[in-house]
């Protein structure tokens, strides 16, 4: 298969390279800011050049696993958000449909207001945050293909990455350093493991999945005690932590308190992510192990 994969020098891009490279796909893969050799620059602001693309690769699949992930950066420029996290996208879902490819993308738990997780596929959405609003009207747009899309809501991605940007690599590096590091205590979600996001995107693909799924990990956990596990797992000194509710955090978008994803639908397809102890101690082996990764 020929494959389109926008964003393939991120976190869940990297993983995805890796993947359908091992599986005997044809991948061409993109990058935006970080150059990565065998990936071609592509400007993600760009509309004509997200068309001319697609129509020289001719893909059967295009992928997007990027966008503008900084929430209270989207707070704000919302303009910027809309463009970035759903018009281009679905600029390319277009583009990917109008010559018969599927597509997959990414959307996330902050669609949701976090009053009630966790939260179905199918629950109502009422999102508190441009960020989510912007995702919201991705999904919204991609539901008008089809079968021809399917996007995938992630929660708190961590695991080995080229760019070592994800929470656990940062807490890891500021609390090893004696830096500051301040930690909600009451925001609740489902961390993800980024190498079986990537394997449940794949085997979706496989399957022939099309729509909103969920693929988070089992575990709905408060930011803090995401936090601890990380030093338990890490041997740090989760005291070294600064706890705080999230109202003391000053926070310019507003976050979902209560916004763990139910993975039942997934599980029902025989696709497991793993929990958070055990992608942890994943992580600190792949860290160390894998040529690639950024080191912890």
């Amino acid at each position: 298969m020929r494959v389109l994969l926008v964003g393939a020098s991120g976190q869940i891009g990297g993983h995805l390279a890796r993947l359908f490279g091992g599986g005997g796909h044809e991948v061409i893969g993109t990058y935006a800011t970080v150059e990565v050799a065998g990936l071609r620059l592509l400007d993600l602001d760009d509309a004509a050049s997200l068309e001319a693309i697609v129509a020289e690769v001719a893909p059967e699949l295009v992928v997007v696993a990027a966008g503008w992930t900084w929430v209270d950066g989207n707070e704000a420029d919302p303009a910027a958000s809309q463009r970035r996290n759903c018009d281009l996208p679905l600029l390319l879902a277009r583009a990917a449909a109008a010559q018969g490819a599927r597509f997959v993308t990414y959307s996330t738990d902050y669609v949701v207001d976090g009053a009630a997780g966790p939260y179905r596929e199918e629950d109502p959405r009422a999102p508190l945050n441009v960020y989510g609003r912007a995702k919201a009207a991705l999904e919204d747009g991609l539901a008008e293909l089809g079968s021809a899309a399917l996007c995938l809501r992630t929660s708190t991605v961590y695991g080995p990455e080229r760019q070592g940007k994800n929470f656990v690599y940062q807490l890891v590096r500021r609390v090893r350093a004696g830096q500051p590091f301040r930690v909600p205590t009451d925001q609740v979600a489902s961390p993800s493991y980024g190498p079986d996001v990537a394997a449940a995107t794949l085997a979706l693909i496989e399957q022939g999945a099309s729509g909103i799924w969920h693929a988070t990990g089992p575990d709905a956990l408060s930011r803090e005690d995401f936090a601890r596990e990380v030093c338990a797992v890490f041997e740090l000194d989760p005291s070294a932590i600064e706890y705080l509710p999230t109202s003391a955090l000053a926070q310019d978008a507003a976050r979902p308190l209560s916004a763990a994803l139910d993975t039942s639908k997934l599980k029902a397809a025989g696709i497991v992510i793993r929990g958070v102890r055990e992608g942890l101690e994943a992580l600190q082996r792949e860290a160390v192990a894998e040529s690639g990764y950024a080191a912890l």
